[in-house]
C-alpha cells in the first residue's frame, strides 16, 4: 500500500480510538426558592417568595402563597411575616422596624422545599454635605440641571453608596385636591476621572465605594435634562456589602445582558439553599428647588 494512504488510515484508526461518551451535568435553575427583602432603615419591610424558572424563560415566576416567612433580630425571633396582595402579588409584610446596627436573618420554609434563609446588617444613614441645584438653558427645546452632592465618608467603615435623581410634579384639580409624583431621570457625571472607578452604572443610577476616597468628603456632579420641573429630589442611599452587590449587578444585567455583544452579568445572591437577597439599605431623600 503507498505510504500516504497508510498514514491517513492510522490516523482515522488512533482519532476513532480515542473517542469516548461524556455526560455533562447541566445545573437546574428551575423550582429553586427565591427569597427577595431589601431591609429599609425604619422602614416597615415586605418580602417577596417565589420559585425561579428555567433560564430564558420569559413567563414570570411562579408565586408562593403559603410560605412561612420569619424574621430574626440578632438572632433571636421577632416575629411572622403576614401574606399580603398588592397588585395582584402576594408580599410577606412585616411590622419591625429595621434599626441601623442590627443583623436580621431572614427564613422562608415552603412545604417540599428545603429552608432557604439570607441575613444582612442595617448600615447607618449616609452623611451629607452642602447640596446645590444650578439651571441653565442647553437650547430651546432643553433645561440641563447640575446637581453637585457631597458625601462625608466614615474612615471606620467600608461604604458603599447609591445615588438616584428624580423630577417631582405638584399639582392641585378643580376640587382643590393636591397631587405629587416623582419621575426617575437619567443623569451623567460631570468628572471625567469617575469613569476610572466608576462600576457599571447605568444612565439612572450611579453606584460607588469609598475604595478611592475612604475618610475624606467627596463631591460629585450630576447632569441631567429637566424641562420645566421646578423641583428635584435626589435619593442618597447606604448600602451593605450584600445589597450593593446585588442591585449593582442586577443594574448592570439590565443594560449588559441585552446587548448581545456585552459580556453577561451574573446577578448577586446571598441566600442560602435559594435564590434572591436579604439586603440592608438606609435611604434617605432630599428636595431641591430651582
Amino acid at each position: 500500500m503507498p505510504i500516504i494512504p497508510l498514514l491517513f488510515l492510522l490516523l482515522a484508526l488512533t482519532i476513532s480510538g480515542c473517542y469516548k461518551d461524556s455526560t455533562i451535568r447541566i445545573p437546574e435553575e428551575s423550582n429553586k426558592v427565591v427569597l427577595n427583602l431589601l431591609l429599609n432603615k425604619d422602614s416597615l419591610m415586605m418580602a417577596r417568595v417565589t420559585l425561579s424558572g428555567r433560564l430564558n424563560e420569559r413567563q414570570p415566576m411562579p408565586e408562593v402563597t403559603n410560605a412561612v416567612v420569619n424574621l430574626y433580630e440578632n438572632g433571636t425571633f421577632k416575629e411572622t411575616l403576614t401574606p399580603y396582595v398588592s397588585a395582584g402579588r402576594t408580599y410577606y409584610r412585616g411590622n419591625t422596624l429595621p434599626k441601623s446596627g442590627a443583623t436580621y436573618r431572614v427564613t422562608a420554609n415552603i412545604p417540599g422545599y428545603v429552608e432557604a434563609s439570607g441575613s444582612d446588617q442595617i448600615p447607618d444613614t449616609v452623611k451629607t454635605g452642602e447640596m446645590r441645584m444650578t439651571v441653565a438653558q442647553a437650547n430651546n427645546w432643553e433645561v440641563q440641571s447640575t446637581i453637585s452632592v457631597q458625601l462625608y465618608d466614615d474612615v471606620a467603615v467600608q461604604n458603599y453608596y447609591r445615588v438616584r435623581l428624580y423630577t417631582i410634579n405638584e399639582w392641585v384639580d378643580s376640587n382643590g385636591n393636591g397631587g405629587r409624583q416623582k419621575s426617575q431621570q437619567y443623569f451623567e457625571t460631570a468628572e471625567a476621572d469617575l469613569e476610572l472607578f466608576e462600576e457599571g452604572n447605568s444612565g439612572g443610577e450611579f453606584y460607588i465605594t469609598d475604595a478611592l476616597f475612604n475618610g475624606r468628603n467627596p463631591r460629585f456632579t450630576f447632569k441631567t435634562n429637566t424641562g420645566g420641573f421646578k423641583k428635584m429630589m435626589v435619593e442618597i442611599t447606604s448600602l451593605t456589602y450584600h445589597s450593593y452587590n446585588y442591585l449593582n449587578s442586577a443594574s448592570m444585567s439590565r443594560v449588559n445582558n441585552e446587548n448581545g455583544l456585552s459580556e453577561q452579568v451574573i446577578v448577586y445572591n446571598n441566600i442560602v439553599n435559594g435564590l434572591g437577597i436579604i439586603g440592608g439599605v438606609a435611604q434617605r431623600e432630599y428636595v431641591l428647588v430651582r
